[in-house]
């Protein structure tokens, strides 16, 4: 048992210990006049860690903790819910089982077993079976409960093909993946035992310790019948199986506050205030040197400023990432096919979502033997972009969305407009989308190997303002008709202004003042 006074008496034998104004030994028994109530044996603790539970290390940080650690026997931790509030397990035990949704971390559940085939059958596995998405669900529980995707000598190949078979559910494939000899290398030989408990708990049980209760049981069985026992009596809890039951992999679904807090980010912390903050003297904005030899000496009309602002074109229009098949490297075609999506979709998709539908097309793109425009081609006539872009709107609205994800522009005219909604009414939606990637249009601007963008500073100028309204609001969020008919454009300038206009308006106003006057 180390000594109560532990850190000042460190702080003796360091000659270049931080430097502090409070005197310590005063201070320190002072603190323990009054301690916390059956406070823990370890008194305390400068764990670089959030769980500070007691670790005592001789070399201190920048910001040495040396005081006792704030957690006694019966003081419980604040846990914020990784989710809705309205799902806290103490407040409303009943939704122990609930994803979080959108608010918490995503969660991978086995929906493709054939059958279970294991002494305990359980009525609630999935009959659905599909090989790509069981691989995800495997890469998912490496990352949950290891920490990372692990080497091909590291994965537990044996146990992997008796969860996809259907022969272990995936809370027995946790338990053997956390008895694992690099599960327990990580995060059992290597730390003291109460992080090892934190850590463990974390993994598998996806929240932290409630306390010191809670830490001391599990204290008790690692001490008395060693790691494989702790792992057991983790996934064994009541709490894992109405929170995971047999077929969920484990999440994150509590942090504490100064986890949370790590996790943000606060005012002068950012990469850009790193070096203040640190003593390193930053650097003065100077002007940039196009500014000062910029700097315009003479006196210019207002129709001369406004021609100047409005050359050109926008920054934008520099700044078009524009994806194209230069090789058939799997990160350039992964790339692109990402690219594509969010094109065509309008969204980012993950693999386990549009494996299922696109694999056999990303496949040709990636083995040369389809285009890019064959490949634009497959996910137009797709059964999903019929779902979320034909089916919920009029056929005008499927129009715009057609050339704006096709063809990178809003409709040319009304004339336009009728002609598509022709082929829409005779022939349907795969018919147009085949048109509109056959055009000779999509040919000129993109070619065989180049991925549709938005083509807004090529236009004329009645389409432009109708493209830009298009490309800036979310289908989703707004679903009214860009353009149901054509609007003047309004003049940048007010043509009163103009010189010789203006000129002849203060001459008639100058001959009609003297008429009167006469």
């Amino acid at each position: 048992q180390t000594a109560r006074n532990w850190g000042a008496q460190f702080d003796l034998y360091k000659y270049s210990a931080p430097f502090r104004k409070v005197p310590q030994f005063i201070t320190l028994f002072a603190a323990y006049n009054q301690p916390l109530p059956d406070q823990h044996v370890y008194g305390s603790g400068n764990d670089p860690l959030e769980i500070q539970f007691g670790a005592i290390f001789p070399k201190e940080t920048r910001n040495p903790n040396t005081s006792p650690a704030p957690f006694g026997k019966d003081t419980r931790r604040i846990l914020i819910r990784n989710g809705p509030g309205i799902q806290n397990q103490l407040g409303n035990p009943g939704v122990k089982g609930e994803a979080p949704g959108t608010l918490g971390p995503k969660v991978f559940k086995l929906e493709q077993i054939p059958a279970f085939k294991g002494r305990k059958y359980n009525k609630n596995v999935s009959i659905k079976y599909t090989e790509s998405s069981t691989q995800t669900l495997i890469n998912a529980i490496y990352l949950q409960v290891i920490g990372y995707v692990p080497y091909s000598g590291q994965r537990l190949t044996v146990d992997e093909i008796r969860l996809e078979n259907g022969d272990i559910p995936v809370r027995e494939f946790v338990r053997r993946l956390a008895k694992s000899n690099t599960f327990r290398d990580r995060y059992w030989t290597k730390l003291y035992v109460c992080k090892a408990i934190e850590y463990a708990h974390r993994r598998l049980l996806g929240r932290p310790t409630y306390g010191r209760e809670e830490m001391n049981a599990y204290f008790d069985i690692s001490a008395k019948k060693g790691f494989y026992a702790l792992i057991d009596a983790l996934i064994d809890t009541k709490e894992y199986e109405e929170a995971f039951g047999e077929d969920t992999v484990p999440y994150e679904r509590y942090l504490t506050p100064a986890g949370l807090s790590l996790r943000s980010n606060h005012l002068g912390s950012t990469s850009n205030n790193k070096g203040a903050s640190k003593g390193t003297p930053t650097q003065k904005d100077e002007t940039p040197r196009f500014v000062v030899l910029g700097h315009v000496e003479e006196v210019r009309s207002e129709v001369s400023i406004q021609d100047r602002i409005n050359q050109g074109v926008s920054k934008k229009r520099v700044q078009t990432k524009v994806f194209k098949l230069v090789n058939l490297d799997p990160t350039v075609v992964n790339t692109l096919v990402r690219a594509a999506y969010r094109q065509v979709f309008e969204r980012d998709m993950d693999a386990y979502v549009a494996g299922q539908q696109f694999s056999l097309a990303t496949s040709k793109l990636a083995n040369g033997e389809s285009t890019v425009k064959e490949f634009i081609l497959a996910l137009g006539t797709s059964d999903l972009y019929l779902k979320e872009f034909y089916t919920p709107f009029p056929n005008t609205k499927v129009i715009e969305l057609g050339t704006k994800h096709f063809l990178g522009r809003a409709p040319l005219d009304q004339a336009e407009i009728r002609k598509y909604n022709q082929t829409l009414a005779n022939k349907g939606i795969k018919a147009f989308v085949t048109e509109l990637v056959s055009s000779r249009e999509y040919l000129d601007a993109f070619g065989e190997d180049v991925v549709p963008y938005n083509r807004y500073a090529t236009f004329p100028a009645a389409n432009y303002p109708n493209t830009m309204e298009l490309y800036s609001r979310l289908t989703n969020q707004d679903n009214s008709i860009v353009v149901p008919s054509f609007k003047p454009v309004k003049p940048k300038m007010d043509a009163a202004q103009m010189p010789l206009l203006s000129k002849q308006i203060a001459d008639e106003r100058s001959y009609i003042g003297s008429v009167k006057v006469d």
